[in-house]
């Protein structure tokens, strides 16, 4: 879904069509309740992808508190191998943005 958004709104074709972070949240909150095997994995690249293009000065792209606890809740129902860890650096990403001034959600 994001990448065909992405790319109709790239081409022109549909130039309103652009993913925000409500978009993303949305597909993160899917993966993270699919119980698909790499569900959780998924759901830590989209995260990923959200952060660093809102680093980049994309601000409809700001994770807010949803978006955290979906990847989070994701990693937890995973079992997947240092998922913990994982869950603790997302948690840690959205205390560090919270104290700079950028999670006033």
């Amino acid at each position: 879904m994001l990448l065909a958004m992405n790319k109709l709104h790239a081409s022109g074709t549909m130039p309103n069509l652009k993913p925000d972070a409500f978009t993303y949240t949305a597909v993160i909150d899917a993966w993270s309740k699919s119980g698909f095997r790499g569900a959780a994995t998924r759901a830590d690249q989209l995260l990923d992808k959200m952060e660093a293009k809102y680093l980049a000065g994309d601000v409809s792209l700001r994770p807010n508190s949803f978006t955290y606890n979906a990847v989070i809740n994701a990693l937890a129902k995973s079992g997947e191998p240092g998922a913990a860890a994982r869950a603790e650096r997302v948690l840690q990403n959205m205390v560090n943005r919270h104290r700079q001034g950028a999670g006033d959600d």
